[in-house]
């Protein structure tokens, strides 16, 4: 599963084309759909996110597709990940909380079932990576928004340079620090990947690219 990233345009293009087919099949009214549509993309797209932006939100949306048939609530999945990092500030660690209670507010509004509604939320709070997926579709979603860690090195130093930009504020060796913990957490689990899916395709490279990665920061 290559990420592929598309001129900023057609991304929104795209992201925008994406948000309609998804509410029309939840039934949600045109106007609110593209209100909120249009609010979505933008909170994706301000600074100062340089990873957490519209090109990662698309990433994920087209990562979803190859396992599709594998998810039980695949309209569920793909609201949690509209809206997972919906409300994202480096400075903040409720970020996914906020997230889930501005997707709740949207899916009450336009009347969605009250199964889905928490389902998305808990699908979003899952990817606070805070510990392991729960099974079923969480470890789906889970994997989609990992889907980075297990690119080619040439897009996965991309990674790391714009989550860098994004904690700029944060001294060097304390950036260091945290990031190393972070990412020897993952390597410390036996799996990165829940899903037999996700494992077989990104698995030994996400480990070689945080493990590369680990050595430099050591420096």
């Amino acid at each position: 599963m290559r990420q592929r990233s598309a001129p900023k345009l057609t991304r929104l293009a795209e992201l925008g084309q994406r948000w309609q087919l998804l509410c029309d099949d939840l039934k949600v009214d045109k106007r609110q759909a593209h209100r909120e549509g249009q609010r979505l993309i933008s909170s994706w797209d301000r600074l100062p996110r340089h990873y957490h932006d519209t090109t990662h939100l698309l990433a994920c949306l087209r990562g979803l597709e190859p396992v599709r048939e594998h998810l039980n609530t695949p309209q569920a999945c793909a609201l949690a990940l509209w809206f997972h990092d919906a409300v994202y500030w480096p400075q903040r660690k409720d970020n996914e909380e906020q997230s889930a209670a501005w997707a709740l507010n949207f899916m009450t509004t336009a009347g969605l079932d009250a199964k889905l509604r928490d389902v998305v939320v808990q699908l979003i709070l899952e990817t606070r990576h805070a510990a392991l997926p729960s099974v079923g579709d969480a470890q789906y979603v889970v994997d989609v928004d990992l889907g980075i860690l297990g690119q080619s090195v040439e897009v996965y130093q991309r990674f790391e340079t714009n989550v860098r930009k994004e904690y700029r504020f944060v001294p060097e060796a304390a950036f260091k620090a945290r990031r190393i913990g972070v990412l020897q957490g993952f390597l410390n689990r036996p799996r990165i990947y829940s899903t037999d899916w996700f494992y077989a395709q990104l698995e030994q490279q996400a480990r070689i690219n945080l493990t590369a990665t680990i050595a430099g920061l050591q420096l």
